[in-house]
């Protein structure tokens, strides 16, 4: 597990607001415009750290989820097709973000993996934040579709641009970005579930994903089978369309999933159980 310390950031604790400010410049011009901050208080398209929020309706449109201090874990989905670049001029994206979510406010000590379900593609991740400059500090390496990254462990306040290439021939310069911003959060999260692992307990643990709207039942069985909670659920479009290998059913449905499992590759073991069953190819 790679730890973001508190070494690193107490060699320049003095210059927090340099780092800040910084840090926010490099989000913004790696295409996270945004994020933002208002009378000394992060916020992400108007919603402060004191407003933890996991419904599945925001993230679908301000591409943002913010977690209180009693999500200990997140795990970030790669969607299905979310290597396309969405300049192209034919829109090939089932859902409008390359993360779920793209943009996530945490609390310090959460522990972070990425889990690629993009089918039939690999993806890395490499985060930066202003100590590390242009180097970054942290490199996932490659990892296949229905894998996950190795973990991260943030320890420090500040925000922190991630990105990872598209690995697409034919838009070989996109670059899929994404932000994480870690605060002092003071508030809870609210759960609409309860923990469903066989270990039982509260939830602590978010992941996002989507499904499709014609194999809803089914994959929320099997989710629950898994030992999720289904928090929440939004339906959208599929910005592909249906009738597609790789789109699915022109119904999508973004689901919130909670787990109060111990352990994190627990929660890794049981997606990859459900999401190679999705028809996304």
């Amino acid at each position: 597990m790679f730890t973001f310390s508190e070494g690193l950031m107490n060699k320049n604790k003095n210059n927090y607001n340099v780092l800040l400010l910084a840090s926010l410049t490099t989000a913004i011009i790696l295409g996270a415009s945004s994020l933002f901050v208002t009378n000394g208080k992060i916020a992400v398209h108007g919603i402060s750290q004191q407003q933890p929020s996991i419904k599945a309706s925001n993230i679908y449109q301000t591409h943002t989820m913010v977690l209180g201090n009693n999500v200990k874990n997140l795990v970030i989905v790669i969607p299905n097709e979310g290597h396309e670049d969405p300049k192209q001029p034919k829109e090939l994206r089932v859902v409008n973000q390359p993360y779920l979510p793209q943009n996530a406010v945490v609390n310090v000590g959460t522990m972070i993996r990425w889990f690629n379900a993009d089918a039939g593609h690999h993806h890395s991740i490499a985060l930066l934040n202003n100590n590390s400059k242009n180097t970054p500090f942290y490199e996932s390496g490659l990892f296949n579709n229905f894998t996950a990254s190795k973990p991260i462990k943030f320890n420090s306040t500040g925000i922190f641009a991630y990105s990872g290439p598209s690995y697409d021939k034919a838009t070989p310069n996109y670059k899929m970005n994404g932000t994480i911003t870690v605060v002092n959060q003071p508030l809870v999260t609210s759960f609409n579930t309860t923990g469903t692992s066989a270990a039982g307990g509260r939830p602590n643990t978010i992941a996002t994903i989507i499904v499709p709207g014609n194999l809803l039942t089914k994959i929320s069985s099997d989710l629950k089978a898994q030992g999720f909670g289904i928090d929440n659920q939004y339906p959208f479009k599929s910005l592909r369309g249906g009738g597609s290998t790789a789109g699915g059913d022109k119904n999508q449905v973004m689901l919130v999933l909670t787990s109060s499992a111990t352990n994190l590759n627990q929660v890794i073991s049981s997606l990859h159980k459900v999401i190679p069953t999705m028809p996304y190819r």
